[in-house]
């Protein structure tokens, strides 16, 4: 199963004083569930993958780990 680096995410959305998953949420321009989802170990659509990552300057890349890093995958 692949994750995304949230803790990434967090030190980003954290620099941009966004605490919470509303604010992050907001930021991006998608719904607080979908950013909890994210945190609890879900992997969303592409769309808000990529507006988490835009809205953190992010690259897609840096967001989602390589397969071989990925959690559950196999080699």
């Amino acid at each position: 199963m692949l994750r995304l680096d949230t803790e990434l995410l967090k030190a980003r959305a954290a620099e941009k004083g966004d605490l919470t998953h509303e604010e992050i949420a907001r930021r991006a321009g998608i719904d607080r569930s979908v950013v909890t989802r994210v945190f609890n170990g879900s992997v969303p659509t592409l769309p808000n993958v990529t507006a988490i990552a835009w809205a953190y300057g992010i690259a897609l890349d840096e967001l989602v780990p390589k397969a071989e890093d990925a959690v559950g995958v196999p080699a």
